[in-house]
């Protein structure tokens, strides 16, 4: 009797071998897919926040994200601006010299030259808000710099 039991079971554990490699295997194309359904999304602390603006240059974009003071709980005083830039074709030019108006008031919040060969960035703030520049981030052919900002005072 237990023999018998043992065929099924042997030939169930053979059959399902090829069945869980192709589900895993196929999981790749499926996974953007099961997250969309979910609703779920990286949190902006790790992705820089939504992106509120597009500035084209001709051969690059600027790419200037919504500030970021999203905390675990509430909002934190301290936070941040998150800029890209990415080239159409190349690469980017030597030089990155641009005035950044994040608050969309119609005054240039800071200014900000990055250099793409060695990622030393000078920062101008024009605003209090604005406190200081993280180190420039290479990612392929795009820099991406996150400028901190401390929470407007009511």
């Amino acid at each position: 009797m237990s023999r018998i039991k043992t065929v099924p079971a042997y030939a169930w554990a053979f059959m399902a071998v090829p069945i869980v490699l192709v589900t895993f295997m196929g999981m790749e194309p499926l996974t953007p897919q099961f997250v969309m359904l979910t609703g779920l999304h990286v949190h902006p602390i790790y992705a820089g926040g939504e992106v509120t603006q597009v500035v084209n240059h001709g051969g690059y974009q600027t790419f200037i994200h919504r500030p970021v003071f999203d905390g675990l709980v509430r909002e934190t005083d301290n936070g941040f601006i998150q800029i890209e830039w990415q080239p159409k074709d190349a690469n980017l030019p030597e030089l990155l010299d641009e005035q950044i108006d994040f608050d969309q008031d119609g005054k240039t919040d800071f200014r900000v030259q990055l250099s793409t060969g060695t990622s030393a960035t000078t920062l101008e703030p024009f605003d209090d808000r604005v406190m200081s520049a993280d180190t420039a981030i290479k990612a392929q052919n795009a820099r991406i710099l996150r400028v901190n900002l401390r929470k407007q005072s009511n």
